[in-house]
Formats: C-alpha cells, structure tokens, sequence
C-alpha cells in the first residue's frame, strides 16, 4: 500500500473514531453521572442541632453544670469580698496591710483560674452535646432518605436569609450553611428528623409566678436581674430566631 494511501486510511479512521465518541459519549455521560430532581433531597442539620439542644435530658446537664460552676465560686468570692472590706477599712500604715493584699491578690487568681476551667469544662460539655446530636441527625437522616427513595441528602439551608451577621465566624458559618440555588420545599426533610427524633419545635415558654406579695415581687425581681456567678463564654450554635 502507498503511504499516500496508508495516510489516508489513518485519517479517515482517526476522524470516524471522534465522530464515534461525540455521538456516543455524551448519551453515555448522562446516563451514568445525570441527576433527576428526585434523587436529591436535603436537612437543615445546623436547625435540627439547635433543637436537640433543647431536648430535657440536655437542658438539665447543662442547668446542673451551671448550678455546680456557680457553687463553687461562691465561696471563693465571700473570701475575696471580706477581703475587699478588710483592705477599704485598713489604715494605709496598717503592718498587716502587705499580707492581706497578698491574701486578696491569691484568691482573685483562683477565681480567675476557677472560671477559666469551668468555661473550658463548658465548652466541652457543649461539643459532646453536639456531636451526640449530630449523630442522631445523621442516622434518621439516611434512614429516612431511604425511606423516601432518594440518592443523596445533602447538609443545607433552604433560604438564603442570613442570620448571624454581627461576627466573621457567625457570617461564615450562615454562609456556608446555605446553597446558592434554593432547593424545592418538597426535597426538605427536617421537619420530617425532628419528628423522629422527638426534637421540640421551639424552646420552653418561661414560667411566670403570680405576684404574691410587694415583698415576693421585690425578691423575684432581684434574683432575675443579679448577675451569674458563672457566664461561660461560649458561642452555641443556634442560628434560629425562636
């Protein structure tokens, strides 16, 4: 054979061959990688996270760590108070003046340290909490996508209405929380993990008391506007206005 005609022949069995392939791959593309809207359904995990919170059993731990912190300062802080009006009291050439200072300013460093532990302690009791709900969302979730017959649920918000925009890790965290093509109010399974999971809907209504008494009402009204022994500082994750 010519190599005129050995040319030819490769050419024209190159071309016949991309031809081939742009007939025939993408028909098989979309077979094999296409998505239908059915297959996709999606969980506000970040809404449901928030409602576990609430759930008693967690509320309660963390009422009683809170209950524990603010006992265990107390009497730390009766010590430091005494202090404070021991050394107002002290004349400036008191002898004893110098050790009472240095009573005060030991006992203000295990306050300091006391608290630095609790908030710590906090933190953590707040990260098992959940870390316990997210892994009852995540188990409902499969299972009642699976129930449903869809192919893959995703993590995400169904608005885009940000809420926490006052920080750079509250904004980033809305942001990241959220797709940026809604997806259809058909496809959301929250409602449906929250229901089987026995997550309530919205935080407790606070008890309200009749007043009794001028004298009741004043002490009710004092105990509610005096500050925490123990303000842990911590960022939850709640992204809800309830």
């Amino acid at each position: 054979m010519k190599r005129t005609t050995q040319l030819f022949t490769l050419t024209t069995a190159i071309l016949a061959t991309i031809v081939i392939t742009m007939i025939v791959s993408p028909a098989d593309a979309n077979k094999r990688y296409s998505i239908e809207t059915g297959d996709i359904a999606f969980v506000d995990v970040f809404n449901l996270i928030d409602k576990a919170l609430l759930v008693e059993d967690m509320a309660t731990a963390r009422a009683e760590f809170n209950t524990k912190s603010t006992e265990a300062l107390a009497e730390l802080k009766e010590q430091i108070s005494q202090l404070e009006i021991q050394l107002n009291t002290m004349q400036p050439d008191d002898p004893n003046g110098a050790a009472v200072y240095q009573q005060y300013q030991a006992f203000s460093g295990q306050l300091q340290n006391a608290s630095q532990q609790i908030s710590a302690s906090y933190q953590t009791l707040i990260a098992q909490q959940i870390t316990k709900g997210y892994r009852e969302i995540y188990a409902a979730a499969n299972e009642i996508g699976a129930q449903e017959g869809f192919a893959f649920v995703f993590a995400t918000r169904a608005d885009g209405e940000l809420i926490q925009t006052d920080t750079i890790t509250g904004i980033t965290q809305e942001i990241l929380a959220r797709p940026l093509m809604t997806p259809p109010n058909g496809t959301d399974l929250t409602e449906l993990v929250r229901v089987k999971l026995g997550y309530p809907e919205k935080a407790p209504e606070p008890v309200v008391e009749d007043e009794v008494t001028t004298e009741t009402t004043t002490q009710t009204d004092a105990q509610a506007t005096a500050p925490e022994a123990v303000t842990p500082a911590v960022e939850v994750p709640v992204t809800e206005d309830e």
